[in-house]
Parts: C-alpha cells; sequence; structure tokens
C-alpha cells in the first residue's frame, strides 16, 4: 500500500485503487481524521448521489431534517461523535455528512416497491475448510452509480475500549457494510426488503448505525445474535455472520422482527431469500435471481468441501451467475460484473478471520481492480 496523505493520528493509503484511511482516537478525533483525508473523493460522491436527490425536492428542508434527525438525534454517543468529527474535518455541515452516510438507507425508503440488490455471501469453516479456518467471500451487488467513486476499506483503531473495526464502504458512508472487529467478528447486510417488507420505519434508530456499535462492542457470534434477537429493525435486512468458530445468518423484517438461521456442516450461503422454515414462507425468487444464486453457490460449496481456503474462495466467488448472452451459467456461480438482471457486482471481498486478512475486488471491466490484499494485523498494530 502507498502512504498518500496524513492528517494527524490518521493516514491515508491506497492500494490498487481502493482508498484505505487508517484513523486512530477517540471517535471524534477518528472523524476528523476521515473528513480531512477523504474530503475530495466525499464532495464527489455527494455531488453523484446526494445532490440530484436535493434538486429535484426529493429531499426537501422537511425531509433532510427528519433523516439527520434520525440519524443523529438516536445515535449513540460514538455515532454522534464521528459525525461531529467529519464535519469538523470536512468543514461540512453537520447536515451533508449524515445524508452522505445515509443515503443507503435512504435509498431504500426511496425504492419502495422491491428488493433491487443481489449480494451473496459464501462461508467455510471447521470440516468444510482446509485447515478448519473461517473464510467467507461474499458480494455486494448494487446500483452501477456506486461504482463511479472509489471503494473504501475504512480502519479504526479507537482509544475509548471499544474493538478495532474495518468496514468496506464509500467515501462518507463508513457504516458497516462488509466488516469485522479485531476478535474476528465478521458481519455483512444483504438487501431483505422482498422477503420481509419493503416497509422503512422512519421513526426508529438507523439500523446501519447500530451495526457500528454492535461490531464495537462484540466479542463473539453468539453475543451478536443475542443483539439481534434484542431489538427490532428500521428496515428488512439479511445478515451474514460469522466469529472464528461458527457461523449464522439473520433474517431480519422491519415488521416481523429477527430469524437466526444457523449453519450446517460448517458452511453457509446467504442471498436475498428468507430460507429459515420458522417463517412460514415459501422460497422465493427475486428480481436479481436470489435463488439461482443461493443454488449455485451451495452446490459449488460442497464440490469443493474440506478443500476451502482464501485462494479457492476468491475462485469461487469470481464464477459469473451469467454467460455473455445472458443465459443462466452451467456449474455457475454469483457475480456479476455487467446489468444482467436487476444490479451488478459493485465489489467483492475474502476474509480470512483467524489470520486478519482481506482480499477485494471489482469485477465490473470500467472499474476493474484485481483482488487486493490487505492485512488487518498489521494496520491495527
Amino acid at each position: 500500500m502507498q502512504l498518500v496523505k496524513e492528517f494527524k493520528a490518521g493516514k491515508l493509503y491506497v492500494a490498487n485503487n481502493f482508498l484505505v484511511p487508517v484513523l486512530e482516537g477517540s471517535n471524534i478525533e477518528m472523524g476528523e481524521q476521515y473528513g480531512a483525508l477523504m474530503l475530495d473523493e466525499m464532495q464527489k460522491t455527494f455531488d453523484l448521489v446526494v445532490q440530484p436527490e436535493i434538486n429535484s425536492g426529493h429531499l426537501d428542508q422537511e425531509a433532510i431534517d427528519l433523516w439527520v434527525n434520525r440519524a443523529y438525534g438516536t445515535g449513540s454517543l460514538r455515532t454522534k461523535d464521528f459525525y461531529d468529527g467529519v464535519a469538523l474535518g470536512t468543514g461540512w455541515s453537520l447536515e451533508n455528512v449524515v445524508l452522505l452516510d445515509q443515503i443507503m438507507e435512504y435509498g431504500i425508503y426511496k425504492e419502495k416497491l422491491h428488493s433491487f440488490a443481489g449480494c451473496t455471501s459464501i462461508v467455510s469453516y471447521g470440516e468444510q475448510s482446509k485447515d478448519g479456518g473461517m473464510y467467507i467471500g461474499r458480494n455486494l451487488d448494487w446500483s452501477p452509480a456506486f461504482n463511479k467513486f472509489p471503494t473504501v476499506f475504512t480502519v479504526r483503531k479507537p482509544n475509548d475500549g471499544s474493538y478495532k473495526m474495518a468496514t468496506a464502504g464509500w467515501p462518507g458512508m463508513y457504516c458497516a457494510f462488509t466488516a469485522m472487529n479485531e476478535h474476528g467478528v465478521y458481519l455483512d447486510v444483504h438487501d431483505g426488503t422482498s422477503m420481509g417488507g419493503s416497509l422503512v420505519f422512519l421513526e426508529r434508530p438507523s439500523l446501519l448505525n447500530t451495526l457500528t456499535d454492535i461490531l464495537s462492542e462484540s466479542k463473539t457470534l453468539k453475543a451478536v445474535k443475542s443483539r439481534f434477537n434484542g431489538m427490532v429493525n428500521s428496515l428488512s435486512i439479511i445478515f451474514t455472520l460469522a466469529d472464528k468458530t461458527d457461523a449464522a445468518s439473520v433474517e431480519g423484517s422491519s415488521f416481523g422482527g429477527n430469524r437466526v438461521r444457523n449453519a450446517k456442516e460448517d458452511t453457509l450461503v446467504v442471498a436475498n431469500s428468507f430460507f429459515n422454515e420458522d417463517w412460514g414462507l415459501g422460497l422465493r425468487e427475486t428480481v436479481s435471481n436470489s435463488m439461482r444464486r443461493f443454488s449455485n453457490m451451495t452446490d459449488r460449496l460442497a464440490e469443493r468441501r474440506g478443500e476451502v481456503d482464501a485462494k479457492i474462495t476468491r475462485d469461487l466467488m469470481d464464477l459469473r451467475l451469467f454467460n455473455e448472452d445472458g443465459t443462466f451459467k452451467e456449474n455457475g456461480g454469483c457475480t456479476k460484473p455487467a446489468l444482467q438482471d436487476a444490479d451488478l457486482t459493485n465489489y467483492q471481498t475474502v476474509f480470512d478471520i483467524n489470520e486478519q486478512k482481506v482480499w477485494i475486488k471489482i469485477p465490473v471491466p470500467e472499474y476493474f481492480a484485481d483482488w487486493t490484499e490487505i492485512d488487518l494485523k498489521k494496520l491495527w498494530n
């Protein structure tokens, strides 16, 4: 990685066009470092995804006040301090800082009608993996617009007793879309609105901010599952969860609460459908081909039982869902480097939980960046 910028205790690295801000100190200090280091990219991103919503009138002042008060007013002190720090480091208003971070949840609220995101995760450990280690592959599939700005891998080293953590996101969006803490607790998010209901509850705290708190304070998978069992979500969402020894998926409905689906035979596949039978629902395909992705990756993992390591996980995540002509690929996977159904694969990650290493990739040809290793053990130390 190349060091390109420093601000106080914060450092900004570039690795194969991925931005890696490494932040250290109190939450307000880390927020200030982030804002100062990421200002230019944040401004470009704001102009692309937030300003058009303001110009169109969808985000009028009443709506802006609602979304800002919802995220900041109900946020933990950790959340408030980080937002305040980013505003200090950028020189932006608090309003603009919060709007950019909340644009993903706002986007789900605005869509209302259907699930349009097709993320996929695979987990291998124990007898499924080559050495018993925990390996997690993840594709984040969303709008092509999200490839127009850099993918950011933010590393936090707090001094308030919270756990060190790292999250993959975009400029000014630092919530835990794909994340791990120093104890090996892992979390990623998938759109669950096609199954759990498309209503977003505006008078509940922002779920995405809550995830940062959970990862900052949870040492085990059991602790994370307990947190989800004790909360209701602001939107319907599906999580992949893991630590060094076990994995699970939490399927969350904004109307119906959460259900836990535990891994079986040391492996787990997560897509955008609910698979826990306790819901009493039938299996349901989505516009992003969730059932096809789920069955593809379940079969591919079964074919490599006992062999999976970080390299094989990367290979499996690279298997495409479609042929060039739009037909489903025989013995295919889940990756969509082009817009052939409802979305495309914005970025891919593979985590070696035990060794604290991450590989990240952008498969979209126009913005292609091959698998790039980030050693969290070094950055956290």
